[in-house]
């Protein structure tokens, strides 16, 4: 039996017009009419007030599942646990300099007149030979670069936005429970 055939039954068997039924539920007639032709599927809300008006607990039935809302919150934690984790492995290879490394190291070669530096992203010893020219280390020099900066500022986007819908996804599931209350 559909809810819309249980209501007119319902709504009969109290002798009651639908503008009548309407007043007392607390709902407007065109509604009521709606639900009653199956157009319409009634909130939780509207099943309480049925339930109170018609004096029937077993109206719970025609709500919707929740399974579907369940599934999508479930859908948005698993996103949200997928964000923050891009957004901390984002920030570990920004700060560890994994794909861009800050340090530089400065060798100059000498022979004669003849003297050449090497720049180099990879230490490399305090002196080491290319072919036959002998190079010492200068220094070290760290430099900021701009690809950190705009993982680091993507990273914590990431997490950010990870937080927003992980809170917005226990929002929902805090809600229902204090709506029954």
């Amino acid at each position: 039996m559909s809810l819309g055939i249980e209501l007119k039954q319902l709504r009969a068997n109290k002798k009651w017009t639908q503008a009548f039924a309407a007043r007392e539920i607390g709902i407007q007639q065109s509604y009521l009419s709606k639900l009653e032709n199956g157009q319409f599927i009634p909130s939780a809300e509207v099943i309480e007030k049925l339930e109170l008006c018609y004096g029937k607990t077993c109206l719970d039935k025609y709500l919707p599942s929740k399974t579907l809302q369940s599934t999508q919150i479930k859908k948005r934690l698993f996103v949200s646990l997928i964000m923050l984790i891009t957004g901390l492995v984002m920030w570990l290879c920004a700060t560890y300099e994994i794909f861009y490394p800050e340090t530089y190291f400065t060798y100059q070669a000498k022979l004669g007149d003849f003297v050449a530096f090497n720049v180099s992203q990879h230490y490399q010893g305090e002196q080491f030979i290319e072919g036959d020219v002998i190079y010492q280390i200068l220094g070290e020099r760290q430099v900021s670069r701009i690809e950190n900066r705009f993982l680091i500022v993507g990273s914590t986007l990431c997490i950010l936005l990870s937080v927003v819908v992980a809170a917005f996804s226990k929002k929902h599931l805090l809600i229902k429970p204090l709506n029954k209350v």
